[in-house]
């Protein structure tokens, strides 16, 4: 395969992972989530309008997507932004709340919100980063904050993932998490997001290309919060650490109760309780996107476009 076949067949490949979600890529988003490295933006401009001119690609308002998608998504990607400029709104004054919860170190956005887009079923999902050791605590608080005053309202305040200050590399090196990870958007501890993105630097094996602040940025928010320094002091005790264990504990039976559906090792992963640790992504969403994508994967091979699904997965 030619140096220009490869790369048309690169950006087939990372087209159709955000064609799953409907979200065609401008040139310099694609050039930083390309799997492959030594290419010049020159090179992928000039790919990008050969594919278009051959009838590959759809390009319009500076964004690309598949012809074989059907319909063209630069207009609906558009719509979306409008949604997510004010849905970012909301987000930053939420992480005001948020960061002066006990032992909140650092908040992140993930989901739809991170790649700059929103849709109305759509939630705000934020990344937690802890003090070790208080991460069960800060969660449980969080969550009761939830319950009570926005009624378990999830819209704007859907927190499914804690991590500790001591843990923050991620263990599952798959497209899917590598995709998410590359996509976070901080609003609160650059020190720290930067220091989670190093510990996860792993994503470069799927974006070599990619580089910390290329896909977006944003301002950060870093100042203390004098009222999260003195609601932490009655949680410093060992009765504090005793109540830690304990709402982990009760919370790997909570997840057992609610889905004994699943084998334990699915479970777990999809659940991860641990110290260091906090993820619930109910209705194993990961498995279902790579599910979709291995099968598109696999028909354009099939079609003759030299996708290859091993590749990438």
């Amino acid at each position: 395969m030619t140096s220009v076949s490869l790369l048309n067949s690169d950006i087939v490949r990372t087209l159709l992972y955000y064609e799953i979600f409907d979200h065609p890529l401008t040139a310099r988003e694609l050039f930083h989530l390309l799997p492959r490295n030594s290419i010049s933006k020159s090179a992928l401009n000039e790919a990008l309008d050969s594919m278009s001119r051959a009838g590959i690609l759809r390009s319009e308002k500076g964004f690309y997507s598949l012809s074989s998608g059907g319909s063209d998504l630069s207009g609906l990607r558009l719509r979306r932004a409008a949604l997510a400029r004010r849905r970012l709104w909301i987000a930053k004054a939420m992480s005001h709340v948020i960061k002066r919860f006990p032992f909140v170190r650092a908040i992140f956005i993930s989901g739809d919100l991170s790649k700059g887009v929103a849709s109305p079923e759509s939630d705000i999902d934020y990344v937690i980063v802890t003090e070790p050791g208080r991460l069960w605590i800060c969660r449980s608080l969080l969550v009761a904050f939830k319950k009570v005053f926005l009624l378990n309202s999830k819209k704007y305040f859907c927190l499914n993932y804690y991590v500790d200050t001591l843990h923050l590399g991620l263990d599952e090196h798959n497209y899917y998490t590598a995709t998410e990870i590359a996509h976070l958007m901080p609003l609160f501890n650059a020190g720290l997001y930067l220091q989670y993105m190093n510990a996860n630097a792993w994503i470069r094996s799927f974006f070599p290309n990619y580089r910390i602040f290329a896909v977006h940025g944003v301002t950060l928010s870093d100042r203390k919060s004098f009222l999260q320094h003195a609601l932490e002091l009655p949680f410093r005790g060992q009765w504090a650490a005793r109540l830690e264990r304990s709402l982990l504990e009760f919370m790997k039976r909570t997840w057992k109760s609610r889905y004994p559906h699943y084998d334990d090792a699915t479970r777990e992963r999809i659940f991860r309780s641990s110290a260091s640790e906090s993820r619930a992504y109910v209705g194993n969403f990961s498995d279902k996107v790579m599910g979709i994508y291995r099968k598109k994967l696999e028909e354009h091979s099939r079609d003759g476009a030299r996708v290859d699904p091993e590749i990438i997965l």
